[in-house]
C-alpha cells in the first residue's frame, strides 16, 4: 500500500538523490545508517535501565557522525558507483522503460514493458485517467523486476522535472555533481539514454482488448487496459481514510472522540468512507516485476463496488440469538480481518511483533475498524424500542442484554445491570469470537492467550466510554421519556 508522507524541502538535485539512496535502496551504507538510528532511537524511547539508555545514546550519537561522512562521501563513492554500474545495462529497443499511465504487465505478467502514456484531459463526468483534474503520478513500465531501483531513480523529481523526462529531452545537468570528468559524464548519458525510450502507441498480442460492435463501424471496448495511475490516487485516498488523517476525522465524526478530548463534539468536516470495498493483487510475491507504481503499492489494488441497491431487510431485536456475534461479519470489516489474520499468521509470537510501534500500530488501526463496525451494530439494537428483550422467548445471554437493551424501564434489571461486570463478559466473547475469525476453515492460526487479552484490552476502553454517556443520557432524560 503506498503511505502518505510529507516530503522535505530539497534545494538541487543532489540532496533528492542523496536522499533517495537514504530512505529508498536497502544495499545503500546511507540506507542502513538511517535504519540502524531508526532504532536505537525507539530503543531509547522504551529503554529504563540508565546504563543500557546511555549505551543506546552513544551508539546513536555515534552512528548519526558517521551518516554525515557518508552523506559527504556518497556522490563520489557509493552513488558514483552504482550510476556507472546502471549505465553499462543494455536493453533493447521496444523494451525499455517507459512512462505510463497504463501497464500492460497489469493484464498479462508476461507481456513486455508496453503501456500507454495519456496526455488529454476530459470533462467526463465519469471517474477516468483522463476526468481526473489534479496531476496523475505516472508509472515506469519495465520489463524486468530487477529494474526496480533504476526505475525508481529514474522517478525522481525536482522543480516538477523527473530524471526520466530530462533523459527523453538529453539534458543530464543531475549527472554533474556525481562524475569524476566529463568522459565519465558522457558515457552514463549514453547509458541511461539506452534504458528509456518513448514509443508510439499500440496494441499488442497480450493486451485482450475485446471490442463490442454498438453501431455500425463503431465499437465499445469490453476489456480495458488497467489505469495504473488511476489506481495510485484511488490508493492514496483509501489509504488516507483507512489509516491516515481522514481516518480520524471520520472517527471524529462518527463517534465526537479524539485522543485528547473524550467528549462527543462537532466537526466540521465530511466523513468519507467506501463501502464494500474490494481488492485484486499483482504480481503476486514479487509486485516490482509488473511496474514501479505496482511495487509501491505492495501489489494491491482497490476496486469499488458496483453491485446494485440490495433491500434491506427490517432490523429485528436479537431475541433468538445467544449472542450479539452470531453471524457477526459484515463485508464492511472482512477486508480488516483478513489483513489481521494475515499478520497473526506471520507473526505467532504477538508478543516480539507488539514491541515493534509500527507494526502494533497497523494492529491496533485494524482492530479499531472492527470495533467500529462492532458499535455501530451496537448502535443500530439500541436504538430500538426499549424493553425488547422483555420475551418469553429471549435466548440471548443476559450480558449481551445489558448492553444492547440499556434503557429497558425495569427497576431489577436496571439494578443487577450495575452490579454485574457484564463489560468483562463483552469482552471476553469479542475475542473468542475475534479469534475464531483468524483461525478460520483453513485452520493456520492457534491463538495465544497474549492474543486473546490484546483483543480484550482494545475493546475495555471504548466500550466502558459509551456505557458512561449512555448512563448520562439516563440521567438527563426521566424514564418516561426513554
Amino acid at each position: 500500500m503506498s503511505e502518505v508522507v510529507n516530503k522535505p524541502e530539497f534545494t538541487t538535485w543532489t540532496e533528492v538523490i542523496l536522499d533517495f539512496f537514504e530512505n529508498r535502496v536497502g544495499s545503500s551504507a546511507l540506507y542502513k545508517a538511517r535504519k540502524y538510528i531508526e532504532k536505537k532511537e525507539q530503543d531509547i524511547k522504551k529503554e529504563k535501565e540508565s546504563k543500557k539508555l546511555q549505551k543506546a545514546i552513544d551508539a546513536k550519537e555515534k552512528k548519526e557522525q558517521e551518516l554525515h561522512q557518508l552523506r559527504g562521501a556518497a556522490p563520489y563513492t557509493e552513488i558514483r558507483d552504482w550510476i556507472e554500474k546502471e549505465s553499462k545495462k543494455k536493453i533493447v529497443v521496444g523494451r525499455r522503460i517507459i512512462n505510463a499511465t497504463h501497464v500492460l504487465k497489469f493484464t498479462h505478467g508476461s507481456s513486455e514493458s508496453a503501456g500507454l502514456l495519456l496526455k488529454i484531459k476530459s470533462d467526463d463526468l465519469l471517474l477516468t485517467t483522463a476526468s481526473l483534474k489534479k496531476e496523475l503520478t505516472l508509472d515506469l513500465a519495465h520489463n524486468n523486476g530487477a529494474l526496480i531501483t533504476v526505475s525508481r531513480f529514474l522517478a525522481l523529481s525536482f522543480n516538477n522535472e523527473r530524471i526520466i523526462d530530462k533523459i527523453l529531452r538529453r539534458e543530464f545537468d543531475f549527472f554533474a555533481p556525481f562524475c569524476k570528468n566529463e568522459t565519465q559524464k558522457d558515457s552514463w548519458e549514453n547509458g541511461f539514454s539506452n534504458l528509456v525510450e518513448e514509443r508510439v502507441d499500440k496494441t499488442a498480442d497480450k493486451a485482450k482488448q475485446l471490442y463490442f460492435p454498438i453501431a455500425k463501424n463503431v465499437y465499445q471496448i469490453i476489456i480495458l487496459l488497467f489505469p495504473s495511475s488511476l489506481a495510485n490516487e484511488i490508493d492514496s485516498v483509501v489509504t488516507d481514510i483507512k489509516f491516515g488523517n481522514q481516518r480520524e476525522i471520520n472517527k471524529l465524526s462518527v463517534t465526537g472522540k479524539d485522543d485528547s478530548e473524550k467528549r462527543p463534539k462537532f466537526h466540521q468536516q465530511h466523513s468519507l468512507n467506501f463501502p464494500n470495498l474490494g481488492s485484486m493483487s499483482f504480481g503476486g510475491e514479487h509486485p516490482k516485476n509488473i511496474s514501479m507504481l505496482n511495487a509501491d503499492r505492495g501489489g494491491k489494488s482497490y476496486l469499488f463496488s458496483t453491485k446494485p441497491p440490495t433491500w434491506q431487510t427490517q432490523l429485528k431485536p436479537p431475541i433468538f440469538k445467544k449472542s450479539l456475534f452470531d453471524n457477526f461479519c459484515s463485508a464492511e470489516i472482512r477486508e480488516d480481518i483478513n489483513y489481521l489474520q494475515e499478520f497473526v499468521r506471520r507473526f505467532e509470537q504477538i508478543s516480539l511483533s507488539i514491541k515493534n510501534p509500527e507494526r502494533l500500530k497497523w494492529i491496533n488501526a485494524w482492530l479499531d475498524n472492527i470495533i467500529d463496525e462492532l458499535f455501530f451494530q451496537i448502535s443500530t439494537i439500541q436504538n430500538l424500542p426499549a424493553g425488547w428483550s422483555v420475551s418469553e422467548d429471549i435466548r440471548l445471554k443476559e450480558a449481551h442484554q445489558f448492553l444492547l437493551d440499556p434503557y429497558r424501564i425495569d427497576d431489577e434489571f436496571q439494578v443487577q445491570r450495575k452490579a454485574t461486570d457484564w463489560q468483562a463478559i463483552i469482552c471476553s466473547d469479542f475475542a473468542r469470537w475475534l479469534n475464531r475469525q483468524l483461525i478460520g476453515k483453513e485452520k493456520q492460526f492457534t491463538p495465544q492467550e497474549v492474543h486473546t487479552t490484546l483483543w480484550k484490552q482494545r475493546l475495555e476502553q471504548p466500550l466502558r466510554e459509551q456505557m458512561q454517556l449512555i448512563e448520562i443520557e439516563r440521567k438527563l432524560y426521566p424514564k418516561e421519556e426513554l
